[in-house]
């Protein structure tokens, strides 16, 4: 998948979300496959996401990753194994 048509969908893994069968998933989708059971995106879905460069929407996308670990409770691996799905995503913080 290209980085212009990558979004992220996730829900977080909080004591709010501990009842959600979804709470700690993550998965990369275009807009066309969103997955509406996860609560939270971000990618392709925001304003100006298609004006930013490659270089941009990485950087950002690798933001977006270190929060959902950090922030959300996310395993490291299951985000990292979605983004790689994203064409270039690895070899851009090399």
């Amino acid at each position: 998948m290209k980085s212009i048509d990558a979004m992220l969908v996730w829900t977080p893994k909080h004591p709010h979300t501990e009842v959600d069968e979804n709470g700690g998933k993550v998965k990369v989708v275009t807009v066309a496959t969103d997955d509406k059971a996860l609560l939270c995106s971000a990618g392709a879905c925001d304003i100006g996401w298609d004006d930013m460069s490659d270089a941009e929407r990485f950087k950002h996308l690798h933001q977006l990753a270190e929060d959902m670990i950090e922030n959300d409770n996310i395993p490291r691996e299951d985000v990292y194994a979605e983004l790689d799905k994203v064409e270039g995503f690895r070899a851009s913080f090399r």
